[in-house]
């Protein structure tokens, strides 16, 4: 079976979406059957959620936690003991857990403005990596993953799990051989943000390593909602919101083993709103983008509330998130919660010998483990993440700036209004510098 290659290859961002394979003599022998050792950075929500599943995972042991909250260090531990019987080394700085040269790979799962730094530390230490979706805070960041990926030679994984979904495998590789015809747009589509927020300034909870919390982003006082998920998920100093941190999934299925993107410099211009921007929650909470790629394709990319009227005029079953494909032959469209086509047989039907593949794993997390022991190419390559991720923060840029922005894939930056290229960075904290 032929199976597609995205073609993020032209120049440094060439060698994007493809470690290189090395042979099992570089690790010894037995690289086949050895225990993959694994560290959890950040053990809150997403990432106590992550440690059980990578608990579960075949041919890896959890070694070492860090979190800056005590509590939930601890708790992870005790999890990990219960479930492994051994007791991991508990970290409240990610630094003294990198420091550990027994350990292959790092899952991060951290507020979303920590993703990227500590992922570069991680690469720059010789670890393989998990990164939790959205990536990078800013275009900068996610451009520094990619190059620091490629030169040390590390396994890359981004935390988009819907690529183990069997339909949505199904759904794209219908589309990559044809049955829509070629695509001529693409509706894309997330839930919206949320307003809100207390700024309201309370002493630091005990066991909490508040400067180690808030790391390169802007000191602030800490108040009850800051040190929440929401908080970071919803205010500018951790996150882009919603639009990225939940965009991430449908915007990856719009470029999993698909090149619309990657074809030549394409066009940006949208609208948004934030419910309180004077609260601590003040990134967007609904938004609405036009994308017109080289050669003709448009894309839609909508928070929920706008895409609902517009989908279920062709798509009864909603799902708050989703991708459609709409060609000549027809559509089909993909979310988490369902799928839905202008042909229901299409996905009865059983694809032939010369049929066009993705790279594909039902379990996503033994898909990582079975990646760093063998260093073969994830099933969620750093060069799609980038591709994704790129995506939503060009989205907010044209939305603040109010302007049409053309951007170009392969040299990686803004050709116009050039001035914009400034918002590709912004000032990191004191000791936290990337570069």
């Amino acid at each position: 079976m032929k199976t597609t290659r995205r073609r993020f290859l032209t120049n440094s961002t060439a060698a994007l979406a493809a470690p290189l394979i090395l042979p099992s003599r570089v690790f010894g022998e037995d690289a086949a059957t050895r225990t993959v050792r694994l560290g959890h950075i950040g053990v809150g929500g997403q990432g106590s959620g992550l440690l059980q599943n990578f608990l579960s995972a075949k041919g890896a042991t959890s070694v070492a936690i860090a979190d800056p909250f005590r509590h939930k260090r601890e708790a992870a531990g005790q999890r990990v003991k219960q479930a492994q019987g051994h007791e991991p080394k508990l970290y409240n700085d990610f630094h003294d857990l990198l420091a550990d040269d027994s350990i292959d790979a790092v899952v991060i799962a951290t507020p979303d403005h920590w993703h990227v730094p500590i992922g570069l530390a991680a690469v720059r230490a010789g670890k393989d990596v998990y990164v939790e979706k959205p990536l990078g805070h800013t275009l900068a960041q996610n451009k520094a993953m990619l190059d620091a990926c490629v030169k040390h030679d590390r396994i890359f994984q981004y935390g988009t799990q819907q690529r183990s979904q069997e339909i949505l495998r199904r759904g794209i590789e219908l589309v990559l051989n044809g049955c829509i015809g070629e695509i001529e747009r693409i509706d894309i589509w997330a839930p919206g943000g949320q307003g809100g927020g207390s700024l309201e300034e309370i002493p630091v909870p005990d066991g909490l390593d508040y400067d180690l919390y808030i790391g390169p982003a802007p000191m602030k006082p800490c108040s009850k909602d800051r040190i929440t998920s929401k908080g970071s998920w919803y205010c500018k100093d951790y996150a882009l919101g919603f639009i990225a941190g939940w965009g991430a999934h449908p915007l990856d299925i719009s470029i999993w083993g698909l090149d619309h993107d990657m074809a030549g410099p394409y066009k940006i211009r949208g609208t948004g709103t934030a419910a309180t921007p004077d609260a601590l929650f003040n990134t967007l909470t609904t938004w609405d983008v036009r994308m017109e790629f080289t050669g003709g394709i448009k894309a839609r990319f909508m928070s929920a509330d706008i895409a609902k009227p517009i989908v279920e005029a062709y798509r009864k079953n909603w799902a708050a998130d989703g991708t459609t494909f709409f060609g000549p032959k027809g559509w089909v469209s993909l979310s988490r919660g369902g799928y839905a086509a202008s042909n229901m047989d299409w996905f009865r039907e059983k694809p032939g010998p010369d049929a066009k593949r993705v790279p594909y794993q039902n379990n996503y997390y033994q898909a990582f483990v079975d990646a760093v022991r063998d260093h073969k190419p994830s099933v969620g390559p750093i060069g799609d993440a980038v591709r994704s991720d790129a995506m939503s923060h060009l989205s907010t840029i044209a939305i603040q700036s109010g302007q049409e922005i053309v951007w170009d894939p392969q040299a990686y930056r803004i050709v116009s209004p050039e001035p914009l290229n400034a918002m590709m960075s912004h000032e990191i904290r004191g000791p936290w510098q990337q570069s």
